[in-house]
């Protein structure tokens, strides 16, 4: 006996909210594994999650299986239409927020991997200020890649993304956080970790294994001028660490990040004076939430966290 559809009735409840979350969450991220991540449960959970919306809606809004995940036309219509919903929503609760003489609410940050060894950065110092300034706020933070926090600061799922400068993401404004600055580093068990670099040619370095990061444009660049074609692909910092300790392969660092194996000996940069990477990290933020409470007051902490730094290094 099938089950009656229970559709929407005139209005839209909290666990209705609750559910178009984790179905946006889900499209956005491509499938349930990084949605998983992303929300901080589990794939049955939010399988079913799922399924009780398509429930309620009377529709199919996905498709997942084998052959991968893929939002159907009505899934496309049920994302598209929650947008301006949820963005309503944020409206309204951003001016709620701004009548209260100090910032309340939830601060959702995403922020790439590995900054944080970085002593250049001001991040840190920033939300530092920032908690202790405004201790009713809750801070929510999540590690992706770039596109996707790019992604997530364009459609206001995140108010402050960490990311590397990927250009223009439409509808949002940036600032500048620091610049990182890397190399090519392999492991002390690869063939050229003994091998000085005045006997290293380029011809060599091309003939390795070479692992990349997959969001990095600036190691795009380098990729061509030296060479390097990927044998491996790794969608975070922690990746590639891995497979370079491994002593198979050959990649880029930040140079904060490898200085722990470096100083162990494990690992060493190649060519350090000819191949070198250079990455500019930003904050963003949607132009449309830059004036609230909770986003301008973040903002205002990175400002005076980076004021700060420039002193002290000056």
């Amino acid at each position: 006996m099938a089950l009656p559809v229970r559709l929407f009735s005139g209005q839209v409840s909290d666990f209705d909210l609750k559910l178009i979350r984790t179905f946006r969450a889900v499209a956005e991220c491509g499938g349930y594994a990084l949605a998983e991540i992303e929300l901080g449960t589990t794939k049955s959970a939010i399988s079913k999650q799922i399924a009780d919306l398509e429930l309620r809606l009377g529709v199919t809004l996905c498709h997942r299986g084998r052959s991968g995940f893929a939002l159907t036309d009505e899934g496309q219509f049920v994302y598209d239409k929650s947008t301006g919903l949820l963005s309503a929503l944020e409206g309204f609760r951003s001016d709620l927020n701004a009548l209260q003489k100090t910032p309340s609410g939830v601060l959702h940050i995403g922020c790439i991997d590995s900054i944080i060894t970085s002593q250049c950065s001001p991040l840190i110092g920033a939300l530092s200020r920032f908690a202790e300034d405004y201790p009713d706020v809750e801070i929510r933070m999540l590690n992706a890649s770039a596109a996707e926090i790019d992604q997530g600061v364009s459609v206001k799922r995140l108010h402050i993304g960490v990311s590397t400068n990927r250009g223009k993401i439409r509808g949002t404004q940036s600032l500048p956080l620091f610049t990182e600055h890397g190399h090519l580093y392999c492991g002390s068990s690869h063939p050229l970790f003994d091998v000085a670099d005045t006997e290293i040619s380029l011809k060599q370095l091309s003939s390795q294994r070479f692992a990349q990061h997959v969001y990095s444009e600036a190691e795009l660049r380098d990729d061509e001028k030296i060479g390097l074609t990927p044998s491996a692909i790794g969608h975070f910092t922690e990746n590639i660490a891995a497979l370079i300790l491994t002593g198979g392969f050959i990649g880029f660092l930040p140079d904060h990040y490898a200085r722990s194996w470096v100083d162990a000996g494990q690992m060493r940069p190649l060519l350090g004076d000819r191949i070198k990477k250079t990455t500019d990290i930003r904050i963003l933020y949607h132009m449309e939430t830059a004036g609230t409470p909770l986003v301008s007051a973040f903002l205002e902490a990175v400002r005076d966290s980076s004021f700060e730094k420039d002193v002290m290094s000056s």
